[in-house]
C-alpha cells in the first residue's frame, strides 16, 4: 500500500510462543486465512519456539516481535510489551493462551488499544480462586473473549462471570486442503514401523499429557488387539507421560503393536494411512485432532467429553463412547475396523460436516467481521 493511506485494521497477536500443539497451529492456520486486504497483522511472540512454524507465521504477518518474556523480570517485560504496543499503534490485541492472555489484556489496556480480546482454547479448570478473581476483573478491560467450544463458553460465563455479550463462539477449524494429498501413501508409512502393509492401522494425535488419557487408549487397544491379532497402533505426540504410557503398553506386551514416535510433521500422511483415529480424552474443549482425522477422511471412535458433541454426532459421523470404559472403547474401535459400510458412511458424513461447518476459511471471516465490529463500536463511542 505505497504510497496510500494504509486504512486497514491493525491487529496485533499475542501469544506465548508457537510449537506444535492444536491452539498454535489454530493461530498460525487463522493467520495464513486472515484477509490481508482488510487487516494488518502482526505477531507478538513471549519467547522462541518451533523455527519453521516462526518462519511459515513470518511471511503472513506484518512483522513479528519477540518479547523475551520472563516472570522473575516481569516489570521489564511488562513495560517492554506496553512500548511495543504503542508504538505499533494498534486498533486491536488479541491474546492466546496463558499467559499471553493474562499480561497481553493488561499491557493493552495500559498502552491505550482500542479493543482487547482473547480467543479461549481450554476451559482452564486449573485456576485457582485468586486467577479466577483476576480473569473477573479483566472482563472489565475486555470486549471479547472468543469461545472454540460451547462448554467453554459456559465456564466463562458461570465460573468466571464473564458478560454474556462479550462472549463469543467461533470453534476450532481446520484447512480440508492440507488433508486428502498426503506426501507418502499407506505403504510407506507401514514401512517406516516395519508392519505390513494391510495390518489394520490405529491412530491417535496429541499431546502426552493426563487429559488425554492415553492409558485408556492403550488398555482398550490391548483388548482389542486380542480379537484382531494384525492390529497396530500408533500414538503420536510428545509430553509429560511419556514415560507412564511406554511403560503401560510394555506392561500389556504389546511393545511391537504400539508405536509411540514422538511429535510428527506428517499427520496427514498418517491420517491418511490409518483405518481409524481415536481419542481417549477424560476432558477436551473443542479438539483440532478430530476436526483434522474429518478432513482426512479417517473413520473415528472418541469419547463423549467436552466439545467433541458440537463436531460429530454419535453414530453417524463418529462412534462415541463414555470415558473411563476401555471395553466399551475396544468394542467400538473393533466394530469400526471389521465393518467397512459403518466405516465409509462415518467417513462420508464427518467430512461434510468438516467442509460445511469447521473449515478455516469461515473461521478467519467470521474472526475479521469481529474485530470490524468490535472496532467500529469503540470508534462510534
Amino acid at each position: 500500500m505505497k504510497g496510500d493511506i494504509d486504512k486497514r485494521i491493525r491487529v496485533c497477536m499475542v501469544m506465548p510462543k508457537l510449537q506444535v500443539g492444536g491452539a498454535e497451529v489454530q493461530v498460525l492456520n487463522l493467520i495464513r486465512k486472515i484477509d490481508r486486504s482488510r487487516f494488518a497483522l502482526s505477531l507478538c511472540l513471549f519467547n522462541g519456539g518451533h523455527a519453521e512454524m516462526e518462519r511459515t507465521a513470518a511471511e503472513n504477518v506484518e512483522s513479528v516481535f519477540f518479547l523475551d518474556f520472563r516472570w522473575r523480570r516481569f516489570p521489564v517485560s511488562f513495560f517492554r510489551l506496553v512500548r511495543h504496543l504503542r508504538r505499533g499503534r494498534f486498533d486491536v490485541v488479541h491474546a492466546h493462551l496463558a499467559p499471553a492472555d493474562l499480561v497481553g489484556r493488561a499491557a493493552a489496556w495500559t498502552a491505550g488499544v482500542p479493543v482487547r480480546m482473547t480467543t479461549e482454547h481450554g476451559k482452564g479448570l486449573w485456576k485457582s480462586p485468586a486467577r479466577l478473581l483476576v480473569e473477573r476483573i479483566l472482563n472489565g478491560i475486555t470486549d471479547a473473549r472468543i469461545c472454540v467450544s460451547r462448554d467453554i463458553m459456559e465456564i466463562r460465563r458461570a465460573r468466571e462471570h464473564t458478560p454474556e455479550d462479550k462472549l463469543v463462539y467461533i470453534p476450532n477449524a481446520v484447512d480440508p486442503e492440507q488433508f486428502g494429498r498426503p506426501a507418502r501413501g499407506r505403504d510407506a508409512v507401514m514401512a517406516e514401523f516395519g508392519w505390513p502393509a494391510g495390518d489394520p492401522l490405529v491412530l491417535s494425535v496429541g499431546r502426552l499429557v493426563k487429559e488425554k488419557d492415553y492409558p485408556l487408549l492403550v488398555e482398550a487397544f490391548t483388548a482389542m488387539a486380542s480379537k484382531l491379532p494384525g492390529a497396530r497402533c500408533i500414538i503420536a505426540g510428545d509430553g509429560d507421560r511419556m514415560d507412564e504410557i511406554r511403560a503401560v503398553v510394555k506392561k500389556n506386551g504389546m511393545a511391537d503393536r504400539i508405536a509411540l514416535p514422538g511429535t510428527r510433521n506428517d499427520v496427514p500422511d498418517l491420517l491418511s494411512a490409518a483405518d481409524l483415529f481415536v481419542l481417549s480424552s477424560e476432558r477436551e474443549g473443542l479438539p483440532v485432532s478430530l476436526l483434522e482425522a474429518m478432513a482426512a477422511g479417517t473413520a473415528i471412535v472418541t469419547t463423549d467429553v467436552g466439545g467433541v458433541g458440537e463436531v460429530v454426532m454419535g453414530g453417524e459421523s463418529a462412534l462415541l463412547v463414555m470415558h473411563g470404559d476401555a471395553s466399551a472403547l475396544a468394542s467400538a474401535m473393533e466394530r469400526v475396523l471389521t465393518d467397512a459400510v459403518l466405516r465409509q458412511k462415518l467417513i462420508n458424513n464427518a467430512s461434510r460436516a468438516v467442509k460445511e461447518r469447521f473449515s478455516m476459511n469461515n473461521a478467519a471471516a467470521e474472526l475479521g467481521d469481529l474485530y470490524e465490529l468490535l472496532v467500529a463500536k469503540k470508534e462510534n463511542g
